[in-house]
Parts: C-alpha cells; sequence; structure tokens
C-alpha cells in the first residue's frame, strides 16, 4: 500500500515559518535600530550636558553678604518639631496661669486670682446681673 500525502499537507508544498520571514533583513534592522538608538541616546545625553552649562552660566554670581547666602527661611509660623511636647509645655503654662496670682494690668491694678478662688467667690456672692439693653418704644417709626 503506498502512502497518500494529502495535497496541502507535503512537505514542499506547506509554505513555512521559515519561507515567510527573511531573517538577515532582520537581522539588519534589529542592528540599525540599535544603532539609532545608541545614537539618539548620545545625542540627548550631549544636549543635556550643553543645557546645563548654559544655564550655569546665566546664574547669578553669589551674594558677597554672608547673611544673604544663609538659606530662605519661611515666614511663622514654623512646622513644628516636636508637637507633643509642646503641646505639654502649653498645658503646663495655661495650668501654672489658671492656679497662681498674678497681674493682668499693673498699670489700672487689674490682677488673676486662682481659677479654685474664682469660683468659691462665684458660689459666694452669685453672678452678677447682666445690663438689660433698653426696651424698644412703641412710638418708634416702623417705615410706614
Amino acid at each position: 500500500m503506498t502512502e497518500a500525502q494529502h495535497p496541502h499537507t507535503g512537505p514542499k508544498d506547506e509554505p513555512g515559518l521559515d519561507s515567510e520571514l527573511n531573517v538577515r533583513d532582520l537581522s539588519w534592522l534589529t542592528v540599525g535600530l540599535l544603532v539609532i538608538l545608541v545614537v539618539a541616546a548620545v545625542v540627548v545625553w550631549f544636549i543635556g550636558f550643553g543645557i546645563r552649562d548654559r544655564l550655569a552660566a546665566e546664574d547669578p554670581p553669589p551674594p558677597a553678604l554672608p547673611e544673604a547666602r544663609m538659606p530662605y527661611q519661611p515666614p511663622e509660623p514654623h512646622l513644628q518639631v516636636d508637637p507633643r511636647q509642646q503641646l505639654l509645655d502649653l498645658r503646663a503654662a495655661e495650668e501654672e496661669i489658671l492656679s497662681t496670682r498674678g497681674w493682668v494690668d499693673e498699670t489700672n491694678g487689674l490682677t488673676r486670682i486662682p481659677i479654685d478662688q474664682a469660683m468659691d467667690l462665684i458660689v459666694e456672692q452669685g453672678l452678677p446681673t447682666p445690663v438689660s439693653a433698653p426696651e424698644p418704644s412703641e412710638e418708634s417709626p416702623t417705615g410706614n
């Protein structure tokens, strides 16, 4: 029995991958692209150095005064270095003000007293009565 080959699957009839691609041309294309890539990278590198040198030449000379060369400090308020400790210090200062006697305005004789003593005085004497605003009269013009 003879082996029959299918007309589409014969070794000479089947177009393979090798017959469609030209390996030599693909190799030259790859080498050409790599050369172009390297040349472009070198050109960009030289342009970068040229721009850097030109910008450095355009910079003004540093100031003569040492104070002017100091780094710029932004205006107040500055960022907190240790916020937890600063909060503890603030609370301690406020507690000191609330628990001690001291002058508020010495020229007018205005002093502060500890908060506990102030609360005891309010309990003994009561709150001061507020000054009430004058009642509007009924004869005032209403715009009629």
